[in-house]
Parts: structure tokens; sequence; C-alpha cells
């Protein structure tokens, strides 16, 4: 049945990998790492870890929601936030299959933080979405930082699927590369 741990425990891994992946692959320089070394640093099959300072599952709205203190650890990553809603599809064709695939939509709410290693994207909302495997990071100063790299924009949008990243809103990018640059 949508709400139980399990689907939570399942859900938590969809999310934790997609927010694993844009930080993988959003980053500026990810572009320059060999095709063998572009692996997620966290293995699916590590233990998801929720602290938070209450739990609230509605079956009948289809919704687990974390709320206080939240925070997500699997492996390197750790996602932290004020708020975790988890929604579950409708009724599936096989409810004892329920998973991770019957998760619509993961929104966390409020000083949003994602961070894997020396990269960290901020926001106060990120909101992913299974269908088109989408993930979209909003607020005032929503940024992506890797070292001492960042880019910034109101709305920052990953695309799973094709890789791309789309940044709208006054983006702004500081760039402290090793390298020479426009000199």
């Amino acid at each position: 049945m949508p709400g139980s741990i399990f689907d939570i425990k399942r859900g938590m891994n969809a999310c934790l990998i997609g927010c694993v992946a844009l930080l993988a692959l959003c980053v500026m320089n990810a572009a320059t790492l060999p095709a063998e070394e572009k692996k997620l640093p966290t293995e699916p099959g590590e233990p998801v870890n929720i602290n938070a300072d209450r739990l609230v599952s509605d079956t009948t709205q289809r919704t687990a929601e974390f709320l206080g203190n939240v925070k997500v650890v699997q492996g390197t990553t750790t996602i932290t936030a004020d708020r975790l809603k988890l929604a579950y599809k409708a009724n599936s064709a096989d409810p004892a299959k329920a998973g991770a695939e019957s998760i619509d939509t993961i929104e966390a709410t409020g000083h949003v933080r994602i961070a894997l290693d020396n990269r960290v994207a901020v926001g106060e909302k990120a909101v992913y979405t299974t269908i088109d495997r989408k993930l979209v990071i909003t607020g005032p100063g929503a940024q992506i930082t890797s070292g001492p790299d960042v880019i910034e924009g109101s709305t920052i949008t990953f695309h799973r699927d094709s890789g791309k990243v789309e940044m709208v809103g006054q983006v702004k990018a500081t760039i402290r590369s090793d390298q020479r640059g426009l000199n």
C-alpha cells in the first residue's frame, strides 16, 4: 500500500539518485571527466537514513510528509530541508508492486540543501517529478556550487534523461578555474 515505510524508502532512493545525478552532472567540471569516471558516487544499495521532527502519512491522499529539521543521508549525499513530501500516483495496476515507480513527485521546501562532497545545490524549493525525470530547484539565490565555482539563478531545471540543465532569472556565474581563462 502506498505510504508504507518500504515505499518511502524506495522513493527516497529514487530522490537521492536524482539529486546525486544532478550534482554529478551539473557542476562546471563534469564535462572534463573521462566517460569511465562519470559514475554516481552513491550506490543505490546504501541505506537511506531520514531524520525529521515528524512524519505524517496519509493513505487517502497518497502522501508521506517529513516535517521539521529534515535530514536525509545516503552515502556521501545529504539533503536537508524544512519539509519533504512524497506524493504517490493513483492506484497502480498491482499495489503489491508499489515502490519507487509508484512515486509521482518528491518535494523539498524551506532551506533546501543538497550536498555531495564539495558540490552543493541550494534553493527554497526542489521538486522531482518521476514521469519526466526532472528536478527543479527554485527560490531567490538558487545555486549550484562546485568548490570555488558558483552558478546562480532563480530557477534551475535538470533533465535527468538528457543531462540538460537550464537556469533562468538573472543568471550569474563565478568561475575560479586554475585555467588561464580570458587572459
